[in-house]
């Protein structure tokens, strides 16, 4: 529970007043508001207790009951939409709907793609000023009118509730389930709500993109505490690069192991050298693409640094794929060069040159050197193709820099050292 206080609610009764709209439309709005902002969407519904006693039903007013009933309220805004502009739009839909009223939600909720989960909590404008009514019962005699041990206890389906209580200064009560909200967010939210409050009294027409929920506290911990995330890392620097730096520092330790098969930095290094040169000698260069399609070996890891040294980037194939998605990654990303495995030649389905890693002619040059680098941080390292599941799969260009960049958090933060060993569990065609 808390109150606005007497100048903000002065306020919020100063622009209601200026643009001819309810203090529930304002209210309303400035919560939807909120809620686009929390959600990231410029449309959202949440419910609104409205009362069922519309006035031309004959005599309702001598008809007993509770004539209360919940409807969806829908706030929508554009890019450049005013705050004054959504509110009256508020309003005049306000009006229209009124004759939908008493209509039942379930309904409402059924004609809706959403279905029963329409809305997920309401905000209640409680203007119906009982206690006064009360109190000016008991103000005469008081043996004339008594209440004693009265007790209310008020509890929806709903998650969360918002109570809007008008006055000199306007109270606000939020009700929700502690299972599901922490008492800490439910104050950030009212500290958010009183915020944009703020805002939209001191100027109307602000636009709503411009409207900031946070305060200065929250700003400072999410730029200089969550968002303090730079760091030095070797921007100018290829993966391969890092790699050959690596093989000077450790040339003899175990580099890769697979099925009993082990190779140094050193044995890693130069068995990639010599596919580089090859590769260079059948046209790769700088940002093109070659395709590798292997299964967990050996020849996966140096087909890598093959074709990285060579300058070129690789298009990895998981051999497990259909032939028809195989086809279509060779011919939407233009490779002319595939590298792959004697017993998968069959699904090379390429309109180009294909290369056996593992072959009884030898695709390894004799020079095992390290090679002068034609790629630099800015080029292509790899292209990682979607899954598809939202239409045809879609390739990804990812440059050397990014991947220096994620050595970095590798050694920093999670600190692999030279002792660790990393297991290759997902597929090399996911950007794992």
């Amino acid at each position: 529970d808390f109150d606005l206080g007497a100048d903000l609610t002065a306020g919020i009764q100063r622009i209601a007043k200026r643009y001819q709209v309810t203090i529930n439309m304002l209210m309303q709005t400035v919560w939807g508001i909120l809620l686009q902002k929390y959600n990231g969407t410029d449309d959202v519904v949440f419910g609104s207790v409205v009362s069922g006693r519309p006035a031309d039903i004959p005599n309702v007013e001598h008809i007993i009951g509770l004539f209360i009933n919940t409807i969806p309220v829908r706030i929508r805004s554009q890019v450049d939409s005013l705050f004054s502009d959504v509110m009256k739009q508020t309003q005049e839909q306000s009006i229209a709907s009124h004759t939908y009223d008493t209509y039942p939600l379930y309904e409402i909720q059924g004609l809706s793609e959403l279905k029963q989960d329409l809305i997920n909590h309401i905000l209640i404008f409680e203007n119906y000023p009982v206690e006064e009514q009360i109190e000016q019962l008991g103000s005469g005699d008081e043996s004339s009118f008594t209440i004693t041990g009265a007790e209310s206890v008020e509890q929806t389906n709903y998650d969360f509730n918002l109570v809007v209580l008008p006055g000199n200064t306007i109270h606000m009560s939020f009700g929700y389930n502690a299972l599901a909200f922490e008492r800490e967010s439910v104050e950030q939210i009212r500290g958010h709500l009183v915020q944009l409050l703020e805002q939209v009294t001191a100027n109307p027409d602000i636009r709503v993109h411009e409207l900031d929920m946070l305060n200065e506290q929250e700003r400072e911990q999410i730029l200089s505490a969550w968002g303090d995330t730079a760091t030095e890392y070797p921007s100018e620097q290829t993966i391969h690069g890092l790699f050959e730096t690596q093989t000077a520092q450790t040339p003899e330790q175990t580099a890769l192991f697979f099925e009993g098969e082990t190779l140094t930095y050193r044995e890693l290094n130069e068995r990639a050298n010599r596919l580089a040169r090859t590769l260079r000698s059948q046209g790769v260069t700088k940002d093109r693409l070659v395709g590798l399609m292997t299964e967990r070996s050996v020849d996966m890891i140096v087909g890598i640094f093959g074709i990285l040294k060579a300058g070129g980037a690789y298009v990895p194939i998981d051999p497990t794929y259909p032939e028809e998605r195989i086809r279509y990654m060779l011919d939407d990303s233009g490779a002319k060069l595939l590298l792959t495995q004697s017993h998968l030649v069959d699904k090379a389905a390429i309109d180009g040159h294909v290369l056996v890693l593992d072959g009884e002619q030898t695709v390894y040059h004799e020079d095992d050197s390290n090679l002068e680098p034609w790629s630099g941080p800015n080029d292509l390292a790899y292209v990682i193709y979607t899954s598809g599941t939202t239409g045809q799969p879609k390739g990804v260009m990812l440059e050397h820099h990014g991947l220096c960049n994620l050595k970095t958090y590798f050694d920093q933060t999670l600190r692999i050292r030279t002792s660790d060993h990393a297991l290759l569990f997902a597929s090399y065609s996911f950007d794992a």
